[in-house]
């Protein structure tokens, strides 16, 4: 049943593998999103701003060591400046002062100073790209502990998309 996060989460690493970082980080994204779909309660069946922002700030932490520790209302800004403008800002930074802005680097280690710029978070893909995964591990644990969100993954996770062997014409 977990086969399409799995293979998500498969084409966020082979993205990484092969040098395509910012694909990488965009899918990342819609890692982040798929998430959020599956956790929704019973009753909904989309999800919004709030609920991205809710599984972010349960889920993906960075190390200790890092001198920026994600908060979901930069994270889903910066998902809004990604998948909506491909760049490092959105309306959504407009509308939201308090949300910083992330830029990348392909490195490990994030870059925070508020001395410098109290909006501006450069973010070391590596390390991003490794959060989200354990991010979703820990999603999937929280699954195997708690029986009512278990369940409610399992209904969704047909509608995640999966691919499979089709025979050639």
């Amino acid at each position: 049943m977990w086969d399409g996060v799995k293979a998500l989460v498969a084409q966020i690493k082979k993205c990484e593998g092969a040098g395509a970082t910012t694909s990488a980080v965009a899918m990342a994204y819609v890692c982040i999103d798929t998430m959020t779909f599956l956790s929704l309660p019973a009753a909904r069946e989309s999800q919004g701003r709030a609920d991205f922002i809710a599984w972010v700030d349960a889920y993906l932490k960075g190390h200790h060591e890092q001198p920026y520790q994600y908060r979901g209302l930069d994270v889903y800004g910066a998902r809004c400046a990604v998948l909506h403008a491909f760049g490092a800002e959105a309306n959504f930074h407009q509308q939201n002062p308090d949300a910083k802005k992330f830029g990348y680097h392909d490195g490990g280690k994030h870059a925070y100073n508020p001395a410098v710029n109290e909006r501006l978070v450069i973010i070391g893909t590596a390390s991003f790209l490794n959060d989200v995964v354990l991010a979703v591990e820990a999603f999937m644990e929280a699954c195997i502990a708690d029986a009512d969100l278990r369940q409610r993954v399992e209904a969704r996770l047909p509608r995640v998309l999966a691919t499979f062997p089709f025979p050639a014409q």
